[in-house]
């Protein structure tokens, strides 16, 4: 059963170029969209991964049109239309890349940088939301849930998984209850998977991450079950190589049934410890408050932090201290200069005023509006609570190496 691989077709009619460019966030209904990308009888108008040549002067707002024709794919064409040039042209301009759901968080993230330094108002992220929650209905016309060739795709992933339990790095993987060898056979096997669903399309609604995960959904329903952790304490994990797709073995029963414990204990358990340390974190710090915008104590204490792009998000707004001592707030449009920099941020917990100044708070509470910053102390065991919450509904066991010396700042 083999996936006809895709192939990228550029369109020359001319035609269907005016009428793709005529398309704009009033016109792009659910029977447009269905009848660009809509299959009947095995065959689409479009794909959407087809390119197309745009005009000069056909894209963004009057007085700053693209002054040079482009060659784009039609999804990335309408998703800029619709999404893009009314409302976030000056954030975005043309994002010119596959839509993922590392593209969709990029760019909530930076539509929220845009709305903190005032480059679009709350109306224009409550006209973009209101658009996302819109084209959720297309989603299984752009990503079809499953093809024949994923539902059938277990068959050949176990015979891959019965030939890896077979060799001497997993044979005696199930017998030891090996959490970490499983996460490792896991992945062989999903890499695997990959490459055999390569170019299917039942495969775009996980990779897009429209719907489901590959690390979860995909793997337990077609891929193995994995570690579980033992209801009894005092003991470790089981590994079930069983997948949903070919059935649970008589001898594995109720080891997945015994899975379902730790979802509902998080939901129920650690959700309540979750709350009462919210309650604790308002009752012991709701009286800090911060001193008056543009206040600066004038310390010279700061900590030192090594930015990367996983951890700058942290410390938005917040004051460094540059060599000759002058304070630059970290802000969007100049974050790209101090990523993979080390850098003397100013920090409220070592301001020398008697409530945080601006300099060492530095202006993402000032920028809110919110002044009595202790009130917002319980988002840290919030956070707690949401994981146990998200728990319920997924039970994979996840793996992680940590460097204790440096965790603990015995090293760089």
């Amino acid at each position: 059963m083999e996936t006809v691989k895709r192939v990228s077709r550029h369109i020359t009619n001319k035609d269907d170029i005016e009428y793709v460019i005529s398309l704009d966030d009033s016109n792009i209904t659910q029977s447009v969209v269905m009848e660009l990308f809509g299959e009947f009888n095995g065959v689409r108008k479009f794909n959407p991964y087809d390119t197309i040549e745009i005009p000069k002067d056909s894209y963004g707002p009057d007085g700053d049109k693209n002054t040079e024709s482009f060659i784009t794919t039609i999804g990335t064409w309408i998703f800029n239309r619709f999404f893009i040039e009314p409302e976030l042209f000056k954030v975005f301009h043309y994002i010119d890349e596959e839509v993922t759901q590392d593209t969709y968080n990029n760019i909530n993230k930076y539509i929220s940088y845009a709305l903190m330094e005032d480059m679009i108002d709350l109306d224009n992220y409550k006209i973009y939301t209101n658009k996302c929650q819109y084209w959720q209905q297309f989603s299984s016309i752009l990503a079809p849930a499953y093809s024949d060739k994923m539902l059938c795709c277990s068959s050949a992933i176990s015979k891959k998984r019965d030939e890896l339990l077979k060799t001497d790095k997993y044979k005696d993987l199930v017998a030891s209850g090996d959490e970490v060898l499983a996460a490792e056979l896991e992945k062989e096997l999903l890499n695997y998977a990959l490459e055999y669903l390569k170019d299917d399309p039942g495969m775009d609604m996980y990779l897009s991450g429209a719907r489901g995960s590959l690390g979860n959904n995909f793997k337990n329903m077609f891929v193995m079950r994995g570690a579980i952790k033992d209801p009894d304490p005092l003991k470790g994990y089981n590994i079930v190589t069983d997948n949903y797709a070919d059935g649970i073995s008589k001898d594995n029963y109720a080891l997945m049934a015994s899975a379902l414990i730790n979802g509902p204990y998080s939901r129920g358990k650690k959700t309540q410890e979750g709350g009462y340390w919210e309650k604790l974190f308002i009752a012991a710090y709701q009286h800090i408050y911060l001193d008056e915008p543009g206040t600066d104590c004038g310390t010279k204490k700061h900590i030192t932090v090594d930015l990367d792009k996983s951890n700058i998000q942290g410390f938005m707004y917040s004051y460094i201290i540059e060599s000759d001592s002058s304070l630059i707030e970290l802000n969007s449009q100049n974050m790209d200069k101090y990523i993979n920099k080390r850098v003397k941020f100013r920090f409220a917990a070592l301001c020398e005023n008697e409530h945080p100044c601006n300099a060492c708070a530095g202006n993402s509470y000032y920028k809110l509006n919110i002044k009595r910053i202790g009130a917002t102390a319980p988002q840290i065991p919030s956070i707690i609570k949401n994981i146990s919450m998200q728990s319920f509904h997924n039970t994979v066991v996840q793996i992680a190496e940590m460097d204790i010396e440096k965790a603990f700042g015995f090293k760089d």
